[in-house]
This record gives structure tokens, C-alpha cells and sequence, in this order.
């Protein structure tokens, strides 16, 4: 089974350095639109996608389209999204909608907290964890997207989301701890591809990443990112 999976693509609270988390006002910008297309025209040369899922919020809709409309120059679209919840964005409650700079002045302590232990960051007066909420939410999509990709494991599915839950699901499927979170981050419009030998494999086999240029990079293994993570982690 092929999963092909995309994060986020350019939008405005980007360019204006807003925190977006599961806000739904933001929107794409023209570079992202143009990028969007480019990756439809992409994808659509490769095995064709049988089943694809999507974030609900509005930026990942629109950019779904736009890629479904670039595959359509080569008269292959991509196949109406099952929409699911819990591939929104990483949850950020006050801080969602503001200016990063004003948070980083108002919020000191927690902004730092964020970059140097995402895990150890709580919002709400200490009583919500966004990561932790947001690698729960990763579990559960993997449960319904293989699950339902059980049914033909030769076919190739897509997945559109966003920068943190990918990255959160990205670590699911290299079997790799919560803790990792931000030593695999994803750039706007970055892919990436991930291969399970069977239904019933815990772990990936192997993965890969796509960026914006639509440049591929070497198969890695599941089993030698782990052994950089352990001894990453080791050494910190």
C-alpha cells in the first residue's frame, strides 16, 4: 500500500506570519495556487490515486481543488475526498489568528517552551496540550485511511492536510515517539510518500520525500530513520 500525503501550500497568515492552527479564514496566496496546480499536473503522471482524504478546513479544500484541476489537463482528477475532522490542523487555541511577533513578546514562556519541547507546550491556563492532542488525532487517522486502503492494497492513496498533523502522522508510520516532533518537519507543499508492505504491518517500509520543485529524494527505510532517530536522541 502507497500513501502519498501533502502538507500545507502557501496562504496569506503565511505571508503575514499569522498562527493559523484550526482557524478557517485563511486562504491561498497566487503563489500557492500556482504550486497546487503544478502538483496536480505532478501527481497525475504517477500511478493514478484511487482514494483520496482531506482536512476539512478551507485552506486544504481549496488547495485540493487546485491540484485536482491540474490533473485534469491530463484528464485525470482526483476522485471526490473523504473528509476527515481529525486531519485538521494542531490545535492553538488563544494563540490561533495572531501575530507570531505579538506572541512571542505576550506569551514569552510558552512561545519558548514550543520551540525548544513541543510536547511540554500547554494552552488554556495548562489544561490543553496541542502536540500530545495533535499525535492522538494522527493515531486515529491512520486507523480509518489503512483500514479503509485494506480493501486493495495495490492502490495509491492520497492524503491533503497540514504541516504538524503530517508530521505527526509521518512519525505514526516510522514508528517514531511523540518526543521527535519537529526534527521532521515539512515545508509548505513539501510531500511525502510512504510504502506498508501489508494491512497488517505495524510500521512503513520505507519513505520518501517530495518537494516543491517536485524533486524526489533517496528511499529511506523505516528501520535505518529509526536508528538515526535512537542515536539522534541519544546524543542530545
Amino acid at each position: 500500500m502507497t500513501i502519498l500525503a501533502l502538507t500545507y501550500i502557501p496562504i496569506d497568515f503565511n505571508r503575514e506570519r499569522r498562527v493559523q492552527g484550526t482557524s478557517n479564514d485563511s486562504v491561498l496566496t497566487d503563489k500557492g495556487i500556482s504550486q497546487a496546480t503544478a502538483l496536480g499536473v505532478y501527481i497525475s503522471k504517477r500511478e493514478r490515486i484511487t482514494r483520496t482524504f482531506c482536512s476539512p478546513l478551507r485552506r486544504c479544500r481549496q488547495t485540493y481543488a487546485e491540484i485536482s484541476g491540474g490533473g485534469a489537463a491530463n484528464d485525470d482528477p482526483l476522485p471526490e475526498p473523504t473528509i476527515l475532522e481529525n486531519l485538521k490542523e494542531i490545535e492553538l487555541k488563544e494563540w490561533q489568528g495572531r501575530l507570531r511577533n505579538d506572541i512571542i513578546i505576550e506569551d514569552k514562556t510558552n512561545w519558548d517552551i514550543f520551540k525548544a519541547n513541543p510536547c511540554s507546550l500547554r494552552l488554556q491556563n495548562g489544561t490543553f496540550a496541542p502536540v500530545l492532542d495533535c499525535f492522538e488525532r494522527a493515531i486515529s487517522n491512520w486507523d480509518v485511511i489503512r483500514s479503509d486502503a485494506a480493501s486493495n492494497s495495490a492502490d495509491v492513496t492520497f492524503i491533503m492536510c497540514h504541516g504538524a498533523i503530517g508530521q505527526c502522522m509521518l512519525l505514526q508510520a516510522l514508528g517514531l515517539d511523540k518526543k521527535e516532533y519537529g526534527l521532521y518537519a515539512l515545508d509548505n507543499c513539501e510531500c511525502f510518500e510512504i510504502e506498508f508492505e501489508s494491512d497488517e504491518s505495524e510500521y512503513s517500509s520505507r519513505w520518501r520525500r517530495i518537494d516543491t520543485s517536485q524533486a524526489v529524494s533517496e528511499w529511506q527505510s523505516t528501520y535505518s530513520t529509526q536508528l538515526v532517530s535512537t542515536t539522534l536522541a541519544t546524543s542530545r
